[in-house]
């Protein structure tokens, strides 16, 4: 099983405990949308965020962080993140590649120096242009009931110079493809259709995992948000991939239930939609997966009880999803390796993406270094298992 990935890849700088009431964060947030203004669980352009406050990026963050420096530092990214992740969990029975770019700065030789302690069979870094992409992620573990909460600045630098034409044709003879976070690498993100017909050509299957398109919402305040230039990009999609808000802007929808069965009308085969802390809405027509009326599956039940039981163990929310996305991945490579394409079981795949995502909470970033081969897949084990014991799959 070959899985090749790309997308979003850049250098996470951790604030972990950022009071989101306080007046310096309540200063810097937004004020209606795409104004360039902090809001949690989002993220803005810090060439944005520098306009709306009117002073120097640095300046406001020294603000908002008390003048304290980032915690720590942790590769990011919901590409990379995703396909870490499928790399640690499938170990030697999948290749895991992935391609991404790097500026010629200090936080591109983190992004190299995080890669090469991680298990991808191969990474290719092109140099671009520009700095090396990275996000300021500001955590608020108190918001919403404790619940926890981020939000984002950060910077595309050499990502506005990643299109289509770098990945070359090795790219495309995979299995799987996987697209994460398109929306924060602008030039991958407008040649979507193009990428996913390539790989459709190729009879891989594919998988796109979407993020915030702040892009879209500063260009078309309140519109739609497209998926590749014309629209056009859902036919070739297998499995789609997004949180609730991204799901709504995308479809022009106003319910996860809605725009579940939008995707689908528009010949997307299966999507899955995060709702934060409280469910996921998963749904297949024709394609990859066996066909799957639209419905919710909760969160895993034990890992809320074990955050509760052992707040030392609790890490942030940054990185849940593209965790989710990268068991979501991990579930079709292991059911594609023994079963034909149109029987793979949403709901199993979704066992493991649950069980992921809930697992990333315990971590502070979203990418886990693993001290010893397959430790995140036996470290899951407990919570895959409670899972399908809470959802009767057992």
């Amino acid at each position: 099983m070959t899985i090749h990935g790309t997308g979003c890849c850049l250098i996470d700088f951790l604030y972990p405990s950022i009071d989101f009431s306080a007046a310096a964060f309540q200063q810097a947030r937004s004020r209606q949308e795409g104004d360039g203004g902090l809001s949690p669980g989002r993220l803005v352009f810090a060439e944005d965020f520098e306009r709306f406050m009117e002073q120097p990026y640095a300046t406001a963050l020294k603000a908002i962080s008390g003048g304290m420096p980032p915690a720590s530092h942790n590769l990011g990214g919901p590409s990379v993140v995703s396909l870490t992740h499928a790399a640690q969990v499938l170990g030697e029975t999948a290749e895991v590649c992935f391609f991404g770019i790097r500026g010629s700065d200090e936080t591109g030789d983190l992004v190299e120096a995080a890669l090469s302690r991680l298990p991808f069979r191969t990474y290719r870094l092109f140099a671009k242009p520009g700095a090396t992409p990275r996000t300021d992620v500001l955590s608020d573990p108190a918001y919403h009931n404790g619940h926890g909460e981020r939000t984002f600045i950060n910077l595309l630098g050499a990502a506005r110079n990643f299109s289509p034409a770098d990945l070359g044709d090795g790219f495309f003879d995979a299995d799987i493809i996987a697209l994460g976070g398109t929306g924060l690498t602008p030039p991958l993100h407008d040649g979507l259709t193009e990428l996913l017909g390539r790989a459709k050509k190729n009879s891989a299957v594919t998988v796109v995992n979407l993020v915030y398109d702040y892009r879209s919402e500063i260009n078309a305040p309140g519109q739609k948000w497209k998926l590749g230039i014309r629209d056009d990009a859902y036919p070739s999609i297998d499995v789609l991939i997004a949180d609730h808000d991204e799901a709504l802007h995308t479809s022009g929808c106003s319910s996860s239930a809605d725009a579940a069965a939008w995707f689908l009308s528009q010949g997307t085969g299966a999507v899955l939609i995060t709702e934060g802390a409280s469910s996921i809405r998963i749904a297949a027509g024709k394609g990859i997966c066996r066909p799957l009326e639209s419905q919710t599956l909760p969160i895993c039940e034990l890992v809320n009880r074990d955050l509760a039981a052992h707040p030392e163990r609790r890490g942030d929310t940054t990185g849940c999803g593209d965790n989710f996305a990268g068991g979501i991945i991990t579930g079709i490579a292991e059911q594609a390796a023994r079963t034909v394409k149109g029987n793979i079981d949403l709901r199993e795949a979704c066992i493991l993406g649950t069980a992921a995502g809930g697992f990333a909470c315990f971590t502070v970033g979203g990418t886990f270094y693993e001290t010893y081969p397959r430790e995140k897949r036996e470290r899951l084990a407990p919570y895959i298992a409670a899972y399908r014991e809470q959802i009767g799959r057992t």
